[in-house]
């Protein structure tokens, strides 16, 4: 009888501990690893389907000015340009971002699904934007950041 209470409640302890973990990096390095980097309001959030990892937020397009740095944006579909997937849940890493309100956003180009995603393991997400960030921004924006290898 003892076993056995002992293995419910091991079971149950393992099954509470289900959750995003990563190693913690710099924006620094975060930057370099992502596909973008830009400023961006967001505006709404919506589910698609019943998948898991199709909650998506609406922002505002990404424009020059406050686009820092965008690889593979080829890859990005019209209808996704002005939205950013992530999961819903940040058991599985996803991110939450409030409406309303201005962030620094990175993250992947999925090419193919043909959208931009980010993640609480490989995203930098701020808001509001510090000082020391607005200087690595313009790092980025201008090339002239030094990436770690």
């Amino acid at each position: 009888m003892r076993s056995l209470i002992l293995s419910v409640l091991c079971v149950s302890v393992i099954g509470l501990c289900e959750c995003c973990s990563c190693i913690e990096k710099t924006k620094l390095e975060l930057g370099c690893e992502s596909d973008f980097i830009f400023k961006t309001e967001v505006k709404s959030t919506h589910r698609k389907k019943a998948d898991p990892y199709d909650l998506y937020y609406k922002i505002d397009r990404p424009i020059y000015e406050n686009t820092y740095k965008f690889n593979f944006k080829q890859y990005v579909s019209a209808a996704n340009t002005d939205r950013v997937y992530t999961s819903e849940s940040s058991s599985l890493c996803g991110v939450y971002l409030e409406e309303e309100k201005t962030y620094i956003l990175s993250g992947r180009v999925n090419k193919e699904k043909q959208r931009m995603e980010i993640s609480l393991c490989s995203s930098w997400v701020e808001a509001p934007i510090s000082a020391e960030s607005q200087q690595l921004l313009m790092q980025f924006k201008h090339e002239t950041v030094v990436c770690p290898e």
